[in-house]
């Protein structure tokens, strides 16, 4: 944790050109692990006790350089999501919202996910795995499994009945 900062004026030792110098270099240096929200730069700034002024003036600076747009920091968390971690539709819009999205660009970013379609392809993935169990067993963890991915109780049960061996009549 860096010393209190307190605000620029505050800090008659750093001047505020110094003090937005270390703020931008803190931020490049998150952004450069993965992108960013703009609350996420924030919310990391104020956490390092940087000045409102101080913080202000570094989200003005990277959104100018184009490192902060919220709408392709959505986008892009939503496609990375659905390629590695498949969660519904309304679990991300969640991830987004908590990570300082608005809600209108988290469905936005949203929007064209099928949580049927990815439902099924998760489940498929995962019956492989559990293709030994007996049918109560099978079915328990198929729609815990997805439960836990966010899909919502009709389209878990759909999904876990489509998924059962064709053998498993009784």
């Amino acid at each position: 944790m860096t010393p209190n900062r307190g605000s620029d004026s505050d800090n008659p030792a750093i001047g505020p050109q110094e003090e937005r110098r270390k703020a931008l270099i803190s931020a490049y240096r998150l952004l450069k692990q993965r992108p960013r929200s703009t609350a996420e730069i924030s919310r990391h700034l104020e956490r390092l006790e940087f000045g409102a002024d101080t913080i202000s003036a570094t989200l003005e600076t990277l959104g100018s350089h184009g490192e902060l747009d919220d709408r392709a920091f959505a986008c892009a968390w939503t496609d990375s999501r659905m390629r590695f971690r498949p969660r519904s539709k309304w679990l991300i819009q969640r991830e987004l919202e908590s990570k300082g999205v608005d809600a209108h660009l988290a469905q936005d970013a949203t929007e064209n996910i099928d949580d049927y379609a990815a439902a099924r392809e998760l489940a498929q993935r995962r019956a492989r795995q559990l293709h030994e169990l007996d049918r109560a067993t099978f079915i328990r963890r198929l729609t815990r499994y997805l439960a836990s991915r966010g899909y919502d109780r009709g389209i878990t049960t759909r999904v876990v009945m489509e998924m059962l061996p064709k053998d498993s009549t009784s």
